[in-house]
C-alpha cells in the first residue's frame, strides 16, 4: 500500500524491520499462565542512509523562522540514531471482536502547532475518542483535514493557545492533515476502531496492550514507506518473536 502524501518511494536497497517480543503473564500466586498474551517492547526499525530530505524555507514567516538556530530539512523517513523509524502506527488487524464493542476513551488525543511543526507527526485515536487540536505558536496557522471516511474540516488557528476539539466516528487509517500557510507542516491521524495499537516516537519503539491467545495479523503503517504486515499464532505459555520488513524497493 503506498502512501497517500504524494511522494515515491525512497532508497530501493533500504529495510525497515519491525521487531515484536510477545511473553505470556503468569499467575502471581500459582506460576499458571493465565492465557493473557502481552506484546511488549517492540521496535520499528529502519536500515540503510535514510534520504536527507529538503530544506524548509521559513523566510516568509519570522515567528516561525526565529523559532530555530539551523536550517530544518522535511525528512517524511525520520530515523533515530539506533535506526529506530518515527512515525510508524503499528496496530493488530484482527482485533478481539469484543474490544470495538468496548466504549471510546474519554480521555484526550493532543495534535499540537508547535514551533511551526506537528506534534507529534502522527496521531492515533479510538473512533469516538476526543482530539484536541492546539496551536500553541503566536503565528497564524490553519489546520486542513483531509479524511476519505469521515467528514474533513478547515480550522484557522490566529491566536497562540487557541484549541478546537474534535472526534472522527469511522476507523481509517492516514488521515492527512496540513496546514495551507506553512506548507512544509503535515501530520497523520489514524482513527481504530479497538485498542490494540501504538505509533512509534523517535526511538522506533512501540507497545500493545494485553492480547488473549489466537492467530493475529500485525501491521506497520507509514506514511511514506507503505504497509507490511505478518501472521502469528500465539498460544497461552507460548513466547513467539515476530520480525516484519519494510522494503521500499
Amino acid at each position: 500500500m503506498a502512501g497517500r502524501w504524494g511522494r515515491g518511494p525512497f532508497l530501493p536497497c533500504a529495510l525497515g524491520v519491525v521487531a515484536v517480543g510477545i511473553v505470556a503473564a503468569g499467575a502471581a500466586e500459582s506460576g499458571a499462565v493465565t492465557g493473557r498474551i502481552v506484546v511488549a517492547e517492540g521496535q520499528v526499525r529502519f536500515a540503510g542512509e535514510p534520504p536527507a530530505g529538503a530544506e524548509i524555507d521559513m523566510s516568509a514567516d519570522a515567528y516561525c523562522r526565529d523559532r530555530h538556530d539551523e536550517t530544518l530539512m522535511d525528512r517524511p523517513v525520520r530515523v533515530g540514531a539506533d535506526g529506530g523509524l518515527a512515525d510508524v502506527l503499528v496496530r493488530i488487524v484482527n482485533a478481539p471482536a469484543a474490544s470495538a464493542s468496548s466504549p471510546a476513551p474519554e480521555a484526550e488525543a493532543l495534535l499540537d502547532q508547535e514551533d511551526c511543526l506537528y506534534t507529534p507527526r502522527a496521531v492515533a485515536v479510538r473512533a469516538g475518542q476526543p482530539l484536541v487540536i492546539r496551536n500553541s505558536d503566536a503565528t497564524l496557522h490553519n489546520v486542513r483535514v483531509v479524511p476519505d471516511s469521515n467528514p474533513g474540516f478547515n480550522l484557522g488557528q490566529p491566536i497562540q493557545g487557541i484549541q478546537s476539539t474534535r472526534s472522527f466516528e469511522t476507523p481509517e487509517i492516514g488521515i492527512q492533515v496540513r496546514c495551507d500557510i506553512h506548507g512544509w507542516m503535515t501530520a497523520s491521524i489514524h482513527v481504530l476502531e479497538h485498542e490494540f495499537f501504538d505509533v512509534t516516537g523517535e526511538d522506533g519503539a512501540f507497545t500493545l496492550p494485553t492480547l488473549p491467545p489466537g492467530d493475529y495479523e500485525i501491521e506497520a503503517w507509514h506514511p511514506t514507506l507503505g504497509t507490511v504486515s505478518e501472521r502469528v499464532s500465539v498460544a497461552a505459555g507460548e513466547t513467539p518473536s515476530l520480525t516484519l520488513e519494510f522494503s521500499s524497493g
